[in-house]
């Protein structure tokens, strides 16, 4: 069962509330504005730096005396969300953030050779278990604040921007799996997996920039969305021992990503380049 923290439900209240009093604005109010409410859906992928776990022996050779190759980890999201975006400086300058939920998989997995995990420790016996791979999923629930401007001073039905943003999350859950290289080994997953403990940071932030357009022109009454397409380039972790097998940031190989979202006008909004 998860179990949400009564502060982060606070947040998400606080975060409703200016959404909802834009609609009870009255219409001349909603003619000063230029705010759009954005659905969206992205994500990401990353390799970053092993924070390696005790139980994986560091001397990891094969029956032959060879090293057991190189090892890797890697790091992807996947997230949703809403967001309110509002439009400054011309309309062109866009000032975003927001609710949004975060699927973070850690995986960890060693070359040709795997890796050897220590199941159990007895006096002078050691028991150790040979893994395929090490998984952690968790599930986040944040707040993403971006900004983002158009290049273009006027308004066109493609039109280029440059964004920058962060998000700040809170881990409301996660769940670990194991793959052995023996397949009657399975029988052991659940010791595995209760041995990759939680870690201890439940607290995580990204910093990114993009490139995008959007797709979708301003006409007068038109309650048509705008589309936005971009790419994310460079995707980087900022806080340490958040997730399983995620070291110091993702600094020796930043991620990219892309996200796809549907801006919906609220009230009666102008034109990009219209004062």
């Amino acid at each position: 069962m998860i179990k949400i923290p009564s502060f982060l439900i606070i947040i998400f209240l606080l975060a409703l509330l200016p959404v909802s009093t834009l609609f009870a604005q009255d219409e001349q109010t909603a003619k000063k504005r230029n705010l759009k409410l954005a659905f969206e859906f992205g994500g990401n992928e990353a390799g970053s730096k092993i924070a390696e776990h005790e139980r994986i022996r560091k001397d990891n050779y094969s029956n032959n005396g060879t090293f057991g190759g190189r090892r890797h980890h890697s790091f992807s999201t996947t997230y949703f969300g809403v967001k309110p975006e509002f439009f400054v400086a011309n309309n062109r300058l866009g000032i975003a953030s927001g609710l949004r939920f975060t699927v973070v998989t850690s995986e960890y997995f060693s070359g040709r050779e795997k890796f050897l995990w220590k199941a159990e420790e007895n006096g002078l016996n050691t028991s150790y278990f040979k893994l395929e791979n090490l998984r952690q999923k968790s599930h986040l629930v944040g707040v993403p604040i971006e900004v983002r401007f158009f290049l273009n001073n006027r308004e066109l039905p493609f039109q280029f921007y440059l964004k920058a943003g962060a998000s700040f999350n809170y881990r409301i859950s996660y769940e670990n799996s194991a793959e052995f290289v023996s397949k009657v080994m399975n029988r052991h997953k659940n010791l595995v997996e209760s041995q990759l403990s939680e870690e201890e940071n439940a607290f995580s932030s990204f910093a990114y920039t993009s490139i995008g357009f959007k797709i979708g022109k301003f006409r007068e009454g038109s309650r048509m969305p705008w589309g936005n397409f971009e790419f994310t380039l460079p995707y980087f972790l900022l806080t340490n021992r958040s997730f399983a097998f995620a070291g110091n940031g993702i600094n020796d190989n930043p991620g990219i990503g892309v996200q796809l979202s549907l801006q919906f006008p609220i009230g009666k909004n102008a034109p990009i380049g219209s004062n």
